[in-house]
């Protein structure tokens, strides 16, 4: 028979049948749980864990760190297979001069409907990196992509229904598991929030998995983290608000309680700084005004976070442990940033600190030239973050890697051939790292106003550099090879051509063909790349290998003439239409085909609707290069 529920149990929350004596204060900072009729403490279900359900917050926890494994372990999987696959064909594409044909498919014609309906779909129609917009002037955010929103969705929904799992009981101790549940789920939603935001998070490279799409995540935690302290501190607060002490209820009671409790207090002043950071991260805020954003975003967290970390620690509740990870995890990184930027920017041997110079360039934009005491890692589609104190004090700024040169290394004393290792002698070895930054505003224009007003266009900055980051993809396995880009886009897919054009002379790349789409507004943009287009013209197998296509919307025909003919570019004086360029490709495709872009949103979906429409057709894969904010 089931137990029978004591009569005590059932009555409302401000009947205290066993008044305390005027002496004796309840005791706020007793965490432990008593449900029993004979515990008179009137605040009981209102601090501790009196009527939470442990057992049942350890399982949902459980599950849902399940839940984030799951997809971890498959999306892993699937690059394991990825990479195996691409692997083999370079190879059998390399050692066979027929292996061109036999990767022109896809093995299993699944593959083809898997990519259009799910990897590469928006959720809707074709929009996804372009952002929706009330007005003119307001962004909503970006669409995501149907795995994107199927990972979000699973993991939204399942922390809604975990909060939901409570049955029924009294309104007291059913407000007080609810409390306990959301403050549980919480305070572990900490922690993926806290890993998703970090540049270093091992996810990344161990997925292949942007830091875009990381911080897609990392939004969408944390307002699930906000969501349930709302319900945690609102459960606190409707049990609170109904018991009568010492004559008195209602907010009264609420005060009393944060009178006498450091933990509640510390527990207030996190969940202040919570909703302070929810308000202050609206994507209209947070584009308009990005550097102010991040510093308050910053001092956001130091007070959200020190909340918690106290609200658990002085009530020594079970959910500790967490906020410790939380926390070292927000110290730990900034640690292996810090010891990043000192080992490229500065040579103990030398005594030499990163030299950065910066170009006033037409079209206003800025070539930044950053000289570094280190070799540096030759790969393409990185990026770095660039810190400039002098411009911009308090942030820094992602911008692609668009030429990198390295000087230096082992060489030999006297011109006979070395006999030994001790022969060779290493000398100082240095890269030079070259970026074209756009004119925009706040950092961007800070620092192409500075450079623009020199006498020379040309100044001497301070700073260093942070990464590099990103370079998953090397391309190196694919027969044909289309880079689209559009502006300043152009500095990730010149990274690309200088690989794989370096690849196919070494016979380290199946690489046959590779066509540059470069979309821009007037002809004056081609000053941006020029020195590095001189250099890859002279490169053996660019003439025969690489083809380069300009469209330029705003440029009239005798302007167009002064585009030097040796570089063989192919000037077009329109738009560009994705669709016919992907489709001449596929026709004349050699090897696996793949399409790239990096360029506005609107562009990219251009191109990602272009690949979609004709990925079933050939194997066709299609990567895209986005920074969010």
């Amino acid at each position: 028979m089931p137990d029978r529920v004591h009569p005590l149990l059932i009555m409302d929350p401000r009947q205290n049948p066993y008044p305390l004596p005027a002496s004796e204060e309840p005791n706020i900072d007793n965490v432990h749980a008593d449900a029993s009729p004979s515990n008179t403490d009137p605040f009981k279900f209102s601090h501790g864990l009196t009527g939470v359900n442990q057992p049942a917050n350890y399982l949902f926890v459980n599950i849902l760190i399940a839940t984030v494994l799951a997809p971890v372990v498959v999306a892993l999987a699937y690059r394991i297979m990825v990479y195996v696959r691409n692997d083999r064909r370079r190879v059998s594409v390399i050692t066979s001069c027929r292996g061109e044909n036999f990767w022109r498919r896809d093995r299993y014609s699944t593959m083809g409907k898997i990519k259009k309906n799910f990897l590469y779909a928006p959720l809707f129609g074709d929009r996804h990196s372009q952002e929706l917009r009330l007005k003119l002037a307001i962004q909503t955010g970006a669409v995501p992509t149907r795995p994107q929103f199927t990972a979000l969705m699973i993991y939204i929904t399942s922390n809604i229904a975990y909060c939901l799992a409570i049955p029924k009981q009294i309104p007291a101790q059913h407000f007080a598991e609810l409390r306990g549940r959301c403050g549980a789920l919480a305070a572990l939603n900490i922690v993926f929030t806290t890993l998703f935001a970090l540049r270093n998070n091992p996810f990344i490279w161990l997925l292949g998995v942007s830091y875009d799409t990381f911080n897609l995540f990392h939004r969408w935690t944390a307002r699930l983290v906000i969501f349930e302290s709302i319900i945690h501190v609102a459960a606190f607060m409707y049990n609170t608000y109904h018991v009568d002490y010492a004559g008195k209820g209602g907010w009264t009671s609420v005060a009393w309680v944060l009178g006498h409790s450091v933990s509640y207090r510390w527990g207030l002043a996190g969940f202040t700084g919570f909703i302070f950071l929810s308000l202050q991260s609206l994507r209209p805020l947070r584009r308009a005004f990005y550097d102010t954003f991040l510093t308050l975003h910053r001092l956001g967290i130091i007070v959200a976070m020190s909340g918690m970390y106290f609200h658990l620690a002085k009530h020594a509740l079970p959910q500790l442990p967490w906020a410790h990870l939380s926390i070292t995890l927000l110290v730990l990184e900034p640690a292996v940033r810090a010891c990043r930027i000192i080992y490229y920017n500065f040579s103990w041997t030398q005594c030499t600190w990163t030299r950065i110079t910066a170009e006033a360039l037409p079209g206003e934009a800025t070539r930044i030239t950053i000289s570094i005491p280190r070799s540096w890692i030759s790969r393409p589609g990185l990026h770095t973050n660039i810190y400039l104190p002098g411009v911009a004090p308090w942030s820094s700024h992602p911008f692609s890697i668009a030429w990198c040169t390295l000087s230096g290394g082992a060489t030999m004393e006297c011109e006979k051939l070395p006999a030994k290792f001790d022969d060779l002698v290493t000398k100082y070895c240095f890269s030079t790292v070259s970026f074209i930054v756009r004119t925009r505003t706040g950092m961007t224009r800070s620092l192409y106003t500075r450079v623009s007003g020199a006498e020379t266009e040309r100044v001497e900055l301070w700073g260093w550099i942070e990464g590099p980051y990103s370079g998953y993809h090397t391309l190196t396995s694919y027969g044909t090879v289309v880079l689209f880009a559009a502006g300043v886009g152009i500095t990730h897919q010149l990274s690309f051509v200088q690989h794989l054009l370096a690849g196919v002379n070494e016979n380290t790349s199946a690489t046959r063909k590779i066509l540059l789409v470069w979309c821009i507004r007037s002809i004056e943009c081609v000053e941006w790349i020029r020195p590095w287009l001189d250099e890859l013209s002279t490169t053996q197998g660019f003439g025969e290998i690489v083809r380069l296509r300009i469209y330029i919307s705003r440029t009239t025909a005798q302007e167009a003439e002064i585009l030097p003919l040796y570089l063989q570019a192919e000037v077009h004086l329109q738009r560009c239409n994705p669709q016919d360029i992907v489709d001449e490709q596929i026709l004349a495709q050699d090897g696996a085909l793949t399409v790239t872009v990096c360029g506005p949103g609107g562009f990219n979906d251009s191109v990602r609707a272009a690949v979609r429409r004709r990925v079933g057709l050939r194997s066709i894969d299609f990567f895209e290069e986005a920074f969010s904010s």
